[in-house]
C-alpha cells in the first residue's frame, strides 16, 4: 500500500466582486502578489475595475485562470528587485487582444497565443478590452540546467508546438473547468523545460512529458492504450515502454496512478457525498468497477466507499 496523496484542493477563486471599488486594484496587487506574480495594475481613465483570479499551487508549479476588465499591469525593475520569483512565466491568451512590451519591443498576443517570458524580466503588459487567460508560473530551480528564460517566447495559435498546446491543455483542465483535474506536476515541469529549452532537454524527457499530457486527455477513456499514446507522440510502443521504464515505472503503472489519484480527488472533493463509486470508477476509465474497487483498495488502504463517506462527514 502506497501513502495516499492529500486530498487534492481545487483552484482557489478570489474575486474583487465583494471588494469596494475604490480598493478593487490594490487588493487585486496584493493578490497576485502573493499567489502569483508582483504587479503594478491601473486601468485606463480611472474605469470601474473588475476581476476573478482561480488559483492552484503544485509545489514549484502555480498555476491559475484569470479574467478581467480593461487595466495595464507593469512589473518593472524596482518591484522585481524587491519582489523577485525566480520564475518563468507562461500565458495562454483564450480571449481578448493585449499588448506586450519588453525591451522596447511591442507585441501583440491574440486568442490561442502562448506567450512565454522571464518573469523577473521588466514587462507592461495591456488590455485594453480585458482580458481571459491562463497563467503558469515555473520555478526555474526546477528545471534542467542549461534552461532558462531568454528572449520572451510567442507561440502563435496556428504553429503546431506540441509543448505549449499540451500545457495549455493541462492547465485549462486544472483551473478552467468546473471539475477540475490536478496535473501531474514534472510534466507540467517537463513540458515548460522543452518549450524553452532549445534542444537542451533530453528526448527521453520531452518524450514522457507528452506521453503523459496525451493520457492526461483520456484517463476516462477505458480504451487508452500504449499504441495509441506512442503514435500521438511520434515514436514506438517500444521506445515509449523504455521511456517509462527510464523513470521507474511502465505505462500502464503510469495510468493506473493517474487514473486512481483522479479518483481520489472526486472521492474527496464537492460533491463527494454524492459520488457512487460506479459512477466515479467510469469516470476515471475503469471498465470494472470490481477492479476499481480492487486497486483502489491497494493503493490506498481505504475503500472508494469508505472514503467517501468521510469525506461527506467532515464537509
Amino acid at each position: 500500500m502506497q501513502p495516499a496523496p492529500a486530498a487534492p484542493r481545487p483552484a482557489q477563486a478570489f474575486s474583487t466582486a465583494h471588494v469596494p471599488s475604490a480598493e478593487r486594484l490594490r487588493a487585486w496587487e496584493e493578490h497576485n502578489a502573493s499567489a502569483l506574480i508582483a504587479l503594478e495594475c491601473r486601468t485606463p481613465g480611472g474605469e470601474d475595475f473588475r476581476a476573478r483570479e482561480d488559483n492552484l499551487g503544485l509545489g514549484r508549479v502555480r498555476l491559475a485562470r484569470v479574467r478581467t476588465t480593461a487595466h495595464v499591469v507593469e512589473r518593472p525593475a524596482d518591484l522585481i528587485e524587491r519582489r523577485p520569483t525566480g520564475s518563468l512565466a507562461i500565458y495562454v491568451s483564450l480571449r481578448g487582444e493585449a499588448q506586450f512590451r519588453q525591451a522596447g519591443r511591442s507585441q501583440i498576443i491574440r486568442p490561442g497565443d502562448v506567450l512565454v517570458c522571464d518573469a523577473d524580466g521588466s514587462f507592461v503588459r495591456g488590455f485594453g478590452h480585458g482580458l481571459d487567460e491562463l497563467a503558469v508560473r515555473v520555478d526555474r530551480r526546477a528545471l534542467p540546467d542549461g534552461v532558462r528564460a531568454g528572449e520572451p517566447l510567442i507561440v502563435r495559435r496556428g504553429e503546431k508546438n506540441p509543448y505549449a498546446r499540451a500545457i495549455a491543455r493541462l492547465v485549462g483542465r486544472a483551473v478552467g473547468v468546473e471539475t477540475p483535474t490536478r496535473p501531474d506536476e514534472q510534466t507540467v515541469i517537463d513540458l515548460a523545460s522543452a518549450l524553452v529549452g532549445d534542444g537542451i532537454t533530453r528526448p527521453p524527457v520531452v518524450h514522457r512529458a507528452l506521453a503523459c499530457a496525451h493520457a492526461e486527455d483520456r484517463l476516462h477513456d477505458p480504451r487508452l492504450s500504449a499504441s495509441e499514446v506512442a503514435e500521438a507522440v511520434g515514436i514506438s510502443v517500444r521506445q515509449l515502454t523504455r521511456v517509462f521504464a527510464d523513470a521507474g515505472t511502465s505505462f500502464p503503472r503510469y495510468v493506473l496512478g493517474r487514473r486512481l489519484e483522479l479518483a481520489y480527488g472526486l472521492l474527496t472533493g464537492p460533491g463527494a457525498g454524492s459520488a457512487r463509486t460506479a459512477t466515479v470508477a467510469t469516470a476515471c476509465g475503469f471498465s470494472s468497477v470490481a477492479h476499481f474497487s480492487q486497486t483502489f483498495h491497494a493503493r490506498f488502504g481505504i475503500t472508494a466507499g469508505a472514503l467517501r463517506r468521510t469525506a461527506a462527514k467532515r464537509g
